[in-house]
């Protein structure tokens, strides 16, 4: 059968950066994994569906602040990386917008945007 999985085996080949979702959050955000390890356990790690198990803590207070402080904690982990290497002082109670990827030449808005706020 041509459209089988075994036949487009050899044809498609996924290539990733390299990184799992899970693993990123896992070492990226250490304070939001665990929250997520004490509220929904550790089976996320390897079961990324598992993180559908959340949805049954959405009406929860103590969930919603504990999200809200690693959120919290990592704003400040970035305020403080921006002091250390950029000896600017970020409030980290400030909103945050942070663009990770190169801009490429057919996002004009966003680079007329950046040029817009862009001190003279």
């Amino acid at each position: 059968m041509p459209n089988s999985p075994k036949s487009s085996q050899l044809r498609f080949i996924n290539v990733t950066n390299g990184v799992t979702p899970r693993r990123w959050l896992a070492l990226a955000n250490p304070p939001l994994s665990k929250v997520l390890d004490e509220h929904i356990g550790r089976t996320w790690r390897t079961d990324l569906s598992q993180l559908d198990e959340l949805k049954q803590h959405i009406d929860y207070p103590m969930v919603n602040q504990a999200v809200r402080q690693a959120k919290f904690e990592n704003k400040q982990r970035l305020a403080s990386y921006i002091a250390q290497q950029l000896n600017v002082v970020v409030n980290p109670k400030a909103l945050f917008d942070v663009q990770i990827k190169r801009i490429h030449e057919y996002k004009r808005q966003l680079m007329n945007v950046l040029h817009v706020i862009t001190p003279l």
